[in-house]
């Protein structure tokens, strides 16, 4: 069972890259910066399928990889090791084409005597961009419910905790029992609950960024886009928040391990199908959603590659911007060059790593 889970796994990230040349705006191919008429040219048809062909044949091949090595114990481990192999891999990929981009672009040189538009709306925060984050109050009740019964019935807990089972449920590492095991699943719930609030306010704090083609389906299409991701992120934490508190309440009272195995692996799944759901329906910026046209003929978006790092890392020292929408793919990314970015990713990889020191010591 949970080899078909892993091949599930690897087809869904398959997907999502394959199809990411076809979310990504129109007015950006492989990360390089296009008048949005030269998106159906022939060529560029070409390229967008030799990269899905490309990426779907390295996913048949890291997983065909990974189900012949795999062997007893080294599951999990192999598992991890294919995913970061999947990860590198597909961005090499990206960069073969990218470069293959840029030497295109440079040829057929689309954008010279093109205007060049940023378009702003001064009204565009007005917008209801994001469901409130008061809906996290249900998540917060969970979260604290998890608190509670662990503290209640601390004493019904067993004195060795299992922490860890292998994919046919059996037990592999144990804890005692303590204060400090018993609350550290609480407490990464809290983690992930105020991580989730953070996401949910950065969709609506990002930059504004409009087609200035047609500001104003443009405008219409990224408040539906960020008003969909803000209900999947409520979703999607919903979702792991209530597992969590689930595992915590089997240290409590019988629950099989079977539903908490493949029911996190499900939801896991789950939400992972969402995703990619949700990026081939919607597009990035809202692209792919079917509204009116009016086109502005003789105007182009502005070309800003020279503050895309390889197409995919922003680093523009004189946008005041924090979050940006990504250049290949659906969601946002970090402005690299802003000092604030960096204290957020700082805070992200040092409070997973202070929390893990706190509870294996």
């Amino acid at each position: 069972m949970e080899t078909v889970i892993h091949l599930i796994f690897f087809g869904l990230v398959g997907i999502v890259m394959a199809v990411t040349p076809y979310i990504t705006r129109k007015t950006e191919s492989f990360g390089v910066t296009i008048p949005e008429e030269a998106y159906p040219d022939p060529e560029l048809k070409k390229l967008r399928k030799q990269y899905a062909a490309s990426i779907v044949v390295f996913s048949i091949i890291v997983a065909a990889v990974f189900i012949t090595a795999q062997t007893g114990g080294f599951l999990e481990a192999g598992f991890g090791l294919a995913v970061i192999g999947c990860i590198i891999g597909d961005f090499l990929i990206y960069l073969f084409f990218h470069q293959k981009m840029k030497k295109m672009k440079a040829a057929y040189n689309w954008l010279h005597e093109k205007k060049q538009t940023v378009m702003v709306d001064p009204k565009f925060r007005q917008q209801k961009l994001i469901f409130s984050n008061a809906w996290f109050l249900i998540h917060a009740a969970i979260t604290a419910a998890t608190f509670l019964i662990t503290y209640l019935f601390y004493d019904r807990i067993p004195d060795r905790i299992v922490i860890h089972y292998d994919f046919n449920g059996t037990p592999t590492d144990w804890a005692e029992k303590s204060y400090r095991t018993v609350f550290e699943l609480p407490t990464v719930q809290l983690f992930m609950l105020v991580l989730f609030i953070w996401m949910n306010t950065v969709i609506a704090k990002s930059k504004q960024q409009l087609n200035a083609n047609d500001p104003e389906k443009s405008l219409r299409q990224n408040v539906r886009f960020r008003r969909r991701w803000s209900a999947f992120t409520m979703v999607s934490s919903f979702i792991l928040i209530l597992m969590f508190f689930m595992i915590q309440l089997s240290f409590i009272v019988p629950i099989p391990v079977g539903w908490l195995s493949y029911g996190g692996m499900g939801a896991a799944l789950l939400i992972l199908f969402g995703a990619v759901i949700l990026s081939i329906t919607t597009g990035q910026g809202g692209s792919r959603i079917r509204m009116g046209n009016g086109a502005v003929q003789g105007s182009s978006h502005y070309d800003d590659d020279q503050y895309w790092k390889l197409g995919v890392f922003y680093f523009n020292r004189n946008d005041p911007s924090v979050w940006v929408e990504k250049r290949f793919g659906s969601g946002w990314t970090i402005n690299f060059a802003h000092p604030l970015g960096w204290i957020v990713i700082g805070l992200m990889i040092l409070v997973p790593l202070l929390l893990a020191i706190f509870f294996s010591s």
